[in-house]
Protein backbone atom coordinates (compact mmCIF):
# COMPACT_ATOMS: atom_id res chain seq x y z
CA UNK A 1 0.00 0.00 0.00
CA UNK A 2 1.28 3.36 -1.35
CA UNK A 3 2.40 5.76 2.17
CA UNK A 4 1.07 9.12 1.64
CA UNK A 5 1.57 12.28 3.55
CA UNK A 6 -1.49 11.76 5.57
CA UNK A 7 0.22 8.73 6.71
CA UNK A 8 3.11 10.50 7.66
CA UNK A 9 0.85 13.34 9.49
CA UNK A 10 -1.19 10.80 11.45
CA UNK A 11 1.83 9.12 12.68
CA UNK A 12 3.43 12.19 13.92
CA UNK A 13 0.43 14.15 15.35
CA UNK A 14 0.53 16.89 12.86
CA UNK A 15 -0.65 18.88 9.90
CA UNK A 16 -0.48 17.50 6.33
CA UNK A 17 0.81 21.08 5.52
CA UNK A 18 3.70 20.33 8.45
CA UNK A 19 4.89 17.42 6.81
CA UNK A 20 5.23 18.82 3.30
CA UNK A 21 6.53 21.96 4.35
CA UNK A 22 9.19 19.57 6.78
CA UNK A 23 9.90 17.59 3.39
CA UNK A 24 10.35 20.28 1.26
CA UNK A 25 12.94 21.58 3.36
CA UNK A 26 10.97 24.96 4.19
CA UNK A 27 12.35 27.39 6.42
CA UNK A 28 9.39 28.27 8.90
CA UNK A 29 9.79 25.02 10.58
CA UNK A 30 12.07 23.76 13.69
CA UNK A 31 15.00 21.74 12.37
CA UNK A 32 14.12 19.22 14.90
CA UNK A 33 10.12 19.23 13.41
CA UNK A 34 12.04 18.54 10.30
CA UNK A 35 14.39 15.63 11.29
CA UNK A 36 11.56 14.09 12.87
CA UNK A 37 9.07 14.21 10.01
CA UNK A 38 11.63 12.95 7.69
CA UNK A 39 12.50 10.17 10.54
CA UNK A 40 9.26 8.91 10.51
CA UNK A 41 8.72 9.36 6.69
CA UNK A 42 11.77 7.00 6.40
CA UNK A 43 10.52 4.35 8.37
CA UNK A 44 7.22 4.11 6.50
CA UNK A 45 8.97 3.62 3.54
CA UNK A 46 7.47 7.01 2.02
CA UNK A 47 8.27 7.79 -1.65
CA UNK A 48 7.47 11.83 -3.36
CA UNK A 49 5.01 11.55 -5.79
CA UNK A 50 6.93 13.05 -8.43
CA UNK A 51 3.60 13.50 -10.67
CA UNK A 52 2.13 15.69 -8.61
CA UNK A 53 4.58 17.08 -7.37
CA UNK A 54 5.88 18.08 -10.81
CA UNK A 55 2.28 19.34 -11.55
CA UNK A 56 2.93 22.41 -8.91
CA UNK A 57 6.59 23.22 -9.60
CA UNK A 58 6.31 22.82 -13.36
CA UNK A 59 9.74 20.65 -13.36
CA UNK A 60 10.00 17.03 -13.42
CA UNK A 61 14.02 16.93 -12.54
CA UNK A 62 14.11 14.93 -15.69
CA UNK A 63 16.58 15.43 -18.84
CA UNK A 64 16.29 13.40 -22.19
CA UNK A 65 19.63 11.89 -23.71
CA UNK A 66 19.32 10.98 -27.57
CA UNK A 67 22.06 9.08 -28.92
CA UNK A 68 22.95 7.74 -32.04
CA UNK A 69 23.95 3.46 -31.50
CA UNK A 70 23.27 2.54 -27.90
CA UNK A 71 25.99 -0.57 -28.77
CA UNK A 72 28.65 1.93 -29.29
CA UNK A 73 31.25 1.72 -26.30
CA UNK A 74 31.95 5.26 -26.89
CA UNK A 75 28.63 6.35 -26.05
CA UNK A 76 28.36 4.54 -22.41
CA UNK A 77 31.47 7.10 -21.59
CA UNK A 78 29.27 10.20 -22.46
CA UNK A 79 26.44 8.97 -21.17
CA UNK A 80 28.46 8.13 -17.51
CA UNK A 81 29.62 11.75 -17.73
CA UNK A 82 25.83 12.87 -18.09
CA UNK A 83 24.57 10.84 -15.29
CA UNK A 84 27.31 11.85 -12.95
CA UNK A 85 26.29 15.58 -13.29
CA UNK A 86 22.78 14.59 -12.80
CA UNK A 87 22.64 12.60 -10.36
CA UNK A 88 24.90 15.19 -7.84
CA UNK A 89 22.34 18.13 -9.55
CA UNK A 90 19.32 15.86 -8.06
CA UNK A 91 18.44 14.94 -12.01
CA UNK A 92 17.03 11.80 -13.48
CA UNK A 93 17.91 10.92 -17.39
CA UNK A 94 15.34 9.20 -19.88
CA UNK A 95 18.14 7.95 -22.33
CA UNK A 96 16.63 7.05 -26.15
CA UNK A 97 19.04 5.84 -29.42
CA UNK A 98 18.27 6.67 -32.54
CA UNK A 99 19.83 3.90 -34.13
CA UNK A 100 21.52 6.84 -35.93
CA UNK A 101 17.76 7.43 -38.39
CA UNK A 102 17.23 11.07 -38.94
CA UNK A 103 13.22 9.74 -38.87
CA UNK A 104 13.73 8.38 -35.18
CA UNK A 105 15.63 10.95 -34.11
CA UNK A 106 12.88 13.36 -34.89
CA UNK A 107 10.59 11.01 -32.95
CA UNK A 108 12.35 10.99 -30.04
CA UNK A 109 12.51 14.85 -29.46
CA UNK A 110 8.71 14.76 -29.95
CA UNK A 111 8.56 11.79 -27.41
CA UNK A 112 10.72 13.64 -24.58
CA UNK A 113 8.68 16.94 -25.32
CA UNK A 114 5.71 14.55 -24.31
CA UNK A 115 7.30 13.28 -21.51
CA UNK A 116 7.91 16.66 -19.93
CA UNK A 117 11.84 16.68 -19.65
CA UNK A 118 13.63 19.82 -18.55
CA UNK A 119 15.79 19.66 -20.98
CA UNK A 120 17.73 17.48 -23.87
CA UNK A 121 21.22 16.80 -24.33
CA UNK A 122 21.58 15.48 -28.16
CA UNK A 123 24.10 13.49 -29.75
CA UNK A 124 22.43 14.73 -33.59
CA UNK A 125 22.43 12.01 -36.29
CA UNK A 126 22.97 14.85 -39.13
CA UNK A 127 21.65 12.78 -41.87
CA UNK A 128 19.37 16.30 -42.85
CA UNK A 129 18.60 19.26 -41.34
CA UNK A 130 15.00 18.30 -39.96
CA UNK A 131 16.35 18.22 -36.56
CA UNK A 132 17.56 21.24 -36.75
CA UNK A 133 13.57 23.01 -37.92
CA UNK A 134 12.30 21.18 -34.84
CA UNK A 135 14.58 22.10 -32.76
CA UNK A 136 13.65 25.60 -33.44
CA UNK A 137 10.63 25.32 -31.96
CA UNK A 138 10.87 23.67 -28.79
CA UNK A 139 10.19 25.20 -25.57
CA UNK A 140 12.97 23.51 -23.23
CA UNK A 141 16.67 24.33 -23.20
CA UNK A 142 19.02 21.78 -25.43
CA UNK A 143 22.70 21.18 -25.94
CA UNK A 144 24.57 19.19 -28.48
CA UNK A 145 27.21 16.59 -27.95
CA UNK A 146 30.51 16.18 -29.70
CA UNK A 147 28.41 17.78 -32.97
CA UNK A 148 27.07 20.72 -33.78
CA UNK A 149 25.48 22.99 -36.92
CA UNK A 150 25.86 26.18 -37.92
CA UNK A 151 22.19 26.83 -38.77
CA UNK A 152 21.28 26.82 -34.67
CA UNK A 153 22.57 29.39 -31.96
CA UNK A 154 23.20 26.67 -29.50
CA UNK A 155 25.17 25.01 -26.61
CA UNK A 156 27.44 22.32 -27.20
CA UNK A 157 30.53 20.49 -26.23
CA UNK A 158 32.71 18.88 -28.29
CA UNK A 159 36.12 17.55 -29.18
CA UNK A 160 38.34 19.48 -31.58
CA UNK A 161 38.02 17.13 -34.65
CA UNK A 162 40.30 19.21 -36.78
CA UNK A 163 42.59 18.70 -34.06
CA UNK A 164 42.62 15.17 -33.29
CA UNK A 165 42.16 14.37 -37.44
CA UNK A 166 45.49 16.63 -38.01
CA UNK A 167 47.18 15.20 -35.37
CA UNK A 168 46.83 11.69 -36.87
CA UNK A 169 47.88 12.84 -40.33
CA UNK A 170 50.59 14.82 -39.07
CA UNK A 171 52.33 11.89 -37.61
CA UNK A 172 51.82 9.23 -40.11
CA UNK A 173 53.34 11.25 -42.65
CA UNK A 174 56.51 12.11 -39.92
CA UNK A 175 56.80 8.45 -39.94
CA UNK A 176 57.82 7.97 -43.71
CA UNK A 177 53.90 7.75 -44.74
CA UNK A 178 53.36 9.55 -48.25
CA UNK A 179 50.07 8.04 -49.54
CA UNK A 180 46.77 7.78 -46.34
CA UNK A 181 43.73 6.57 -46.89
CA UNK A 182 40.64 7.90 -44.41
CA UNK A 183 38.06 6.11 -44.04
CA UNK A 184 34.75 7.94 -42.84
CA UNK A 185 31.73 6.64 -41.34
CA UNK A 186 30.17 10.40 -41.20
CA UNK A 187 31.13 12.50 -43.91
CA UNK A 188 27.91 14.69 -44.11
CA UNK A 189 27.96 15.33 -39.48
CA UNK A 190 30.16 18.30 -38.39
CA UNK A 191 32.63 15.59 -37.31
CA UNK A 192 33.00 13.92 -40.36
CA UNK A 193 33.79 17.31 -41.94
CA UNK A 194 36.18 18.80 -39.53
CA UNK A 195 38.52 14.81 -39.71
CA UNK A 196 38.56 15.55 -43.15
CA UNK A 197 39.49 19.24 -43.00
CA UNK A 198 42.19 18.22 -40.27
CA UNK A 199 43.51 15.42 -42.62
CA UNK A 200 43.83 17.85 -45.50
CA UNK A 201 45.59 20.68 -43.41
CA UNK A 202 48.08 18.14 -42.19
CA UNK A 203 48.83 17.21 -45.91
CA UNK A 204 49.08 20.69 -46.96
CA UNK A 205 51.06 21.80 -44.21
CA UNK A 206 54.00 19.14 -45.14
CA UNK A 207 54.01 20.11 -48.65
CA UNK A 208 52.26 16.55 -50.25
CA UNK A 209 49.97 17.03 -53.05
CA UNK A 210 46.53 16.69 -51.91
CA UNK A 211 46.43 13.25 -53.80
CA UNK A 212 48.10 11.99 -51.10
CA UNK A 213 45.23 11.67 -49.02
CA UNK A 214 42.30 9.40 -50.33
CA UNK A 215 38.98 9.86 -48.65
CA UNK A 216 36.32 6.72 -48.71
CA UNK A 217 33.24 6.10 -46.92
CA UNK A 218 31.54 3.56 -44.91
CA UNK A 219 28.78 3.09 -43.12
CA UNK A 220 29.26 2.93 -39.46
CA UNK A 221 29.45 -0.80 -38.96
CA UNK A 222 32.19 -3.28 -38.42
CA UNK A 223 31.36 -5.04 -41.25
CA UNK A 224 31.25 -2.09 -43.65
CA UNK A 225 34.67 -1.00 -42.43
CA UNK A 226 35.67 -4.98 -42.93
CA UNK A 227 34.43 -5.08 -46.57
CA UNK A 228 35.67 -2.10 -47.85
CA UNK A 229 38.93 -2.87 -46.60
CA UNK A 230 39.19 -5.89 -48.36
CA UNK A 231 38.41 -4.22 -51.39
CA UNK A 232 41.37 -1.62 -51.03
CA UNK A 233 43.45 -4.42 -50.55
CA UNK A 234 42.18 -6.16 -53.67
CA UNK A 235 42.76 -3.15 -55.51
CA UNK A 236 45.89 -2.30 -54.10
CA UNK A 237 48.69 -4.40 -52.59
CA UNK A 238 50.52 -1.41 -51.39
CA UNK A 239 48.15 0.31 -49.07
CA UNK A 240 50.29 1.94 -46.48
CA UNK A 241 48.59 3.73 -44.11
CA UNK A 242 44.56 3.89 -42.44
CA UNK A 243 43.20 6.33 -40.58
CA UNK A 244 39.95 4.96 -39.80
CA UNK A 245 36.21 6.60 -38.33
CA UNK A 246 36.35 5.05 -35.07
CA UNK A 247 37.73 2.53 -33.05
CA UNK A 248 35.08 0.06 -33.38
CA UNK A 249 35.47 0.31 -37.07
CA UNK A 250 39.13 -0.21 -37.14
CA UNK A 251 38.82 -3.51 -36.08
CA UNK A 252 37.11 -4.46 -38.84
CA UNK A 253 39.98 -3.03 -41.10
CA UNK A 254 42.38 -5.11 -39.13
CA UNK A 255 40.49 -8.42 -39.81
CA UNK A 256 40.77 -7.52 -43.35
CA UNK A 257 44.23 -6.78 -43.45
CA UNK A 258 45.27 -9.73 -41.35
CA UNK A 259 43.22 -12.19 -43.48
CA UNK A 260 44.94 -10.73 -47.09
CA UNK A 261 48.06 -11.95 -44.95
CA UNK A 262 49.61 -8.69 -44.54
CA UNK A 263 51.14 -7.55 -40.80
CA UNK A 264 51.07 -4.31 -38.90
CA UNK A 265 52.73 -1.72 -39.17
CA UNK A 266 55.19 -3.46 -41.31
CA UNK A 267 52.58 -3.59 -44.36
CA UNK A 268 50.02 -1.46 -43.30
CA UNK A 269 49.73 0.93 -40.64
CA UNK A 270 46.38 1.73 -38.97
CA UNK A 271 44.92 4.27 -36.48
CA UNK A 272 41.83 4.88 -35.41
CA UNK A 273 39.49 7.49 -33.06
CA UNK A 274 38.04 7.26 -29.84
CA UNK A 275 40.63 5.34 -27.88
CA UNK A 276 37.80 2.51 -26.26
CA UNK A 277 38.76 0.55 -23.81
CA UNK A 278 39.28 -2.20 -26.10
CA UNK A 279 42.04 -0.57 -27.97
CA UNK A 280 44.62 -0.74 -25.84
CA UNK A 281 43.72 -4.90 -25.94
CA UNK A 282 43.66 -5.46 -29.49
CA UNK A 283 46.86 -7.00 -31.03
CA UNK A 284 49.28 -4.94 -31.64
CA UNK A 285 47.30 -2.26 -29.48
CA UNK A 286 45.80 0.36 -31.46
CA UNK A 287 47.16 3.91 -32.01
CA UNK A 288 44.22 6.12 -31.61
CA UNK A 289 42.78 9.86 -30.73
CA UNK A 290 41.12 10.00 -27.22
CA UNK A 291 38.75 11.79 -26.86
CA UNK A 292 37.49 13.37 -23.35
CA UNK A 293 34.15 11.37 -23.34
CA UNK A 294 33.30 11.26 -19.94
CA UNK A 295 33.62 14.95 -19.89
CA UNK A 296 32.02 16.02 -22.90
CA UNK A 297 28.94 14.25 -21.05
CA UNK A 298 29.88 15.72 -17.89
CA UNK A 299 30.25 19.32 -19.20
CA UNK A 300 27.52 19.61 -21.67
CA UNK A 301 25.20 18.69 -18.64
CA UNK A 302 26.23 21.15 -16.34
CA UNK A 303 25.65 23.90 -19.15
CA UNK A 304 22.21 22.13 -19.74
CA UNK A 305 21.43 22.11 -15.96
CA UNK A 306 23.43 25.81 -15.52
CA UNK A 307 20.77 27.07 -17.61
CA UNK A 308 17.75 25.25 -16.13
CA UNK A 309 18.38 26.57 -12.79
CA UNK A 310 18.61 29.80 -13.50
CA UNK A 311 16.36 32.66 -13.76
CA UNK A 312 18.78 34.99 -15.29
CA UNK A 313 19.08 34.48 -19.13
CA UNK A 314 22.53 32.79 -19.82
CA UNK A 315 24.83 33.40 -22.61
CA UNK A 316 25.16 30.34 -25.09
CA UNK A 317 28.35 28.54 -24.39
CA UNK A 318 30.02 26.54 -27.04
CA UNK A 319 32.78 24.57 -25.30
CA UNK A 320 35.47 22.86 -27.81
CA UNK A 321 38.01 20.17 -25.60
CA UNK A 322 41.63 18.65 -27.34
CA UNK A 323 42.18 15.34 -28.08
CA UNK A 324 44.75 13.52 -27.24
CA UNK A 325 46.84 10.99 -29.81
CA UNK A 326 47.56 7.93 -28.30
CA UNK A 327 50.70 6.38 -30.29
CA UNK A 328 50.89 2.29 -29.64
CA UNK A 329 51.67 -0.73 -31.95
CA UNK A 330 50.45 0.02 -35.07
CA UNK A 331 52.05 2.79 -37.00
Amino acid sequence: MTVTMKDIANKVGVSVVTVSRALNDKPDISRETKDFIKKIAQELNYTPHGLAKSLVTRKTKTIGIIIPNAKDSFYAEVIDGICNESRERGYGVILCNSNNSADEELKLIRLLREKRVDGMLIYPVQEDNRYVEELKNIPVPFAFLNRHTDQLKCDYVINDNIHGAYSVVNELIKRGYKKITYICAKPTASSGKERIAGCKKAIRENGLPLNALRVMTCEETIESCYNLVKELIVQNKKLSALFVWDDRLAIGAIKAIFEAGLHIPQDVAIVGYDDIEISKYLYPPLTTVRQPTFQIGKTATSILLDKLNSEDVIEVKQIVLKPELVVRDTI
